[in-house]
């Protein structure tokens, strides 16, 4: 890793989980990658998860994002959850 790369925590819930075997990964990622980018990298290397990529929320260092290109924060924890009904 170098000044140009950092490392994203990236944890995974429910369907998804089981889906990429994990709940958890570990990426290494340009500093200029955003939420989009991440998506893309996701659906690329764990192709069973790609369809549900398109209808999830991500939360940043425990806050959602709204904004999916802008740029993460360095080193940060990203959640990833299917979405939910509820009335």
């Amino acid at each position: 890793m170098d000044a140009s790369t950092h490392t994203l925590t990236v944890r995974l819930y429910a369907n998804l989980r089981e889906k990429a075997g994990t709940d958890c990964l570990t990426m290494v990622v340009p500093t200029s990658c955003t939420v989009d980018g991440l998506k893309a990298r996701l659906k690329h290397d764990y192709p069973a998860i790609a369809f549900q990529l398109n209808k999830v929320l991500f939360m940043v260092n425990g806050g959602q994002v709204f904004i999916s290109d802008e740029t993460l924060p360095l080193n940060a924890e990203v959640s990833i959850l299917p979405p939910y009904g509820g009335g």
